[in-house]
């Protein structure tokens, strides 16, 4: 069931920040494609995909063990916001001239910011519900 949860909240997470990107990226362009859909949405995928099973895991893991239930909703979103996602800022914002413009870097920071919120909101309601059924067993 667990597992479950977790697939769960990585899915969402990634769908909201595909949402992100494409809510986002009719501002800097008229009209976006298949081609750039696809593009953002396989990539994305691939790098949420190894943030969250290394990044998002560990640092959750050791704060989970320092909060003891207090600011679950508040800390657990913001500190993979500000602490998990620095080497995925810096790989965005350091080949953002090579690889893409500065719009497609904007786009991937926009998503990945959403998807640590989605994805910290979510782990934090599992460890919540978690820590009650512990307390009323």
């Amino acid at each position: 069931m667990k597992i479950m949860i977790f697939i769960l909240s990585f899915l969402l997470s990634w769908l909201s920040g595909m949402f992100v990107i494409l809510v986002f990226a009719f501002i800097p362009y008229e009209h976006f494609s298949i081609v750039d859909i696809t593009g953002f949405a396989v990539l994305t995928f691939a790098i949420s995909l190894l943030i969250v099973l290394i990044l998002y895991q560990l640092v959750l893991n050791v704060l989970s063990k320092w909060l003891n239930g207090r600011n679950l909703f508040v800390c657990y979103p913001c500190t993979l916001i500000l602490l998990a996602n620095l080497p995925v800022y810096f790989i965005i914002w350091q080949m953002f001239d090579g690889l893409y413009g500065r719009d497609e870097a904007i786009l991937f920071t926009l998503c990945f910011i959403t998807i640590a919120s989605v994805f910290g909101l979510c782990m934090a309601w599992k460890t919540k519900t978690d820590r009650l059924k512990m307390k009323y067993l």
